[in-house]
């Protein structure tokens, strides 16, 4: 064989070069594959997924769904009660209301207070709050009118009218007792205040306070506590250091 052939055998092609790849074949096809799998896998999973969270976002009770549970929400319900109570002074509420009879208005405390409905107050007042239960209440303040008698001095007037009011409500025994407590205006309006109570009971604690309206007629506000302790007495005063003409 001549040096000629040996030449032309070495160059044919598809003849492996010593250490070399074989020409036309491509090193990198099994490293695409690979790349390929791993890209169908990762979409496979991620269409998994999204079918997955849409088929829960469209379910019954999800959150596209238009649907759920009817049961209203315990804490929502409870917040409603709160806010009705509290705007209303009803039992256990914390906030106050102002309360309205004739010529007066003052602001009741709401813890433990609340009002009777007007059907429910008694013909010779013109509101009527509680502080405990309507029947047996451990505290009240009431509000009304009078007419004042012409000639009779207004600590005199207040005195009197004080006395008749709290009477009926003095119930637990003692003579009930009133003494003035001192002059001052409501809104311009000329007034008296006067202390009220029972003998020989000194747990009870009252206050009458009465307000010139003129045309002869005065409002008067009282406030009785015989079994609220010291809190009900508190929110007595803030009540009568609260009031307004109307």
């Amino acid at each position: 064989m001549d040096e000629s052939d040996t030449r032309e055998r070495r160059d044919a092609p598809g003849r492996a070069a010593p250490g070399g790849a074989v020409r036309g074949v491509d090193a990198s096809e099994p490293a695409r594959r690979v790349t390929r799998t791993v890209a169908l896998v990762v979409t496979f999973l991620f269409l998994v997924v999204t079918a997955g969270g849409v088929g829960w976002f469209l379910s019954e009770g999800g959150p596209l769904s238009g649907t759920g549970s009817d049961e209203p929400d315990a804490g929502a319900e409870a917040a409603s009660t709160r806010e009705s109570s509290d705007a209303t002074g009803g039992d256990g509420s914390a906030a106050p209301v102002t309360v309205g009879g004739d010529g007066l208005a003052y602001t009741l405390p709401g813890r433990g207070w609340h009002r009777l409905d007007a059907g429910d107050v008694p013909e010779e007042y013109t509101s009527y709050a509680v502080h405990g239960s309507d029947d047996d209440p451990d505290a009240l303040i009431v509000t009304g009118t009078r007419e004042l008698n012409a000639v009779e001095p207004l600590a005199a007037a207040g005195t009197r009218l004080a006395l008749e009011a709290a009477g009926p409500l003095l119930t637990g025994g003692g003579t009930p007792w009133a003494e003035p407590s001192g002059e001052r205006e409501v809104d311009g309006s000329p007034a008296i205040g006067v202390s009220v109570g029972t003998d020989g009971d000194e747990g009870v604690y009252g206050r009458f306070l009465l307000v010139e309206t003129g045309d002869g007629t005065a409002a008067f506000m009282l406030g009785v506590n015989t079994a609220g302790g010291d809190e009900a007495t508190a929110h007595i005063d803030a009540a009568f250091a609260s009031v307004g003409a109307r």
